[in-house]
């Protein structure tokens, strides 16, 4: 099954021409999908279910149930639940960046 489609291109420009600008951003693929990662771990992969962030905090989970409706990646059908994932579009990806960067900041301290 493929996750990751030219639908979800747009987010990808926009959410990349932030977080590419941050120190040691590496992609690569997980599932299809763009996978971004700092110091080895990742943070964050796209796809069409959205932005799943793989590495964000329990305390910054909680604050973004707060704004945004929040599910696990599911892959094959089978949910990966430590994956918090919220549908965005390009042009409310900005909405997400606070908690993408959260991720970001504690995959680099791992």
């Amino acid at each position: 099954m493929q996750y990751f489609t030219d639908a979800s291109a747009g987010l990808r420009e926009a959410f990349e021409r932030e977080v590419l600008s941050w120190p040691d951003v590496s992609v690569q693929t997980t599932f299809g999908c763009p996978s971004y990662r700092v110091a080895d771990a990742r943070f964050a992969v796209l796809s069409d279910q959205g932005v799943s962030l793989t590495c964000l905090p329990d305390d910054e989970r909680r604050s973004l149930a707060a704004t945004h409706q929040l599910r696990p990646f599911v892959a094959d059908g089978r949910a990966v639940a430590s994956w918090t994932t919220v549908s965005v579009t390009p042009e409310t990806v900005d909405s997400l960046l606070p908690a993408v960067r959260q991720g970001y900041e504690a995959a680099r301290s791992v």
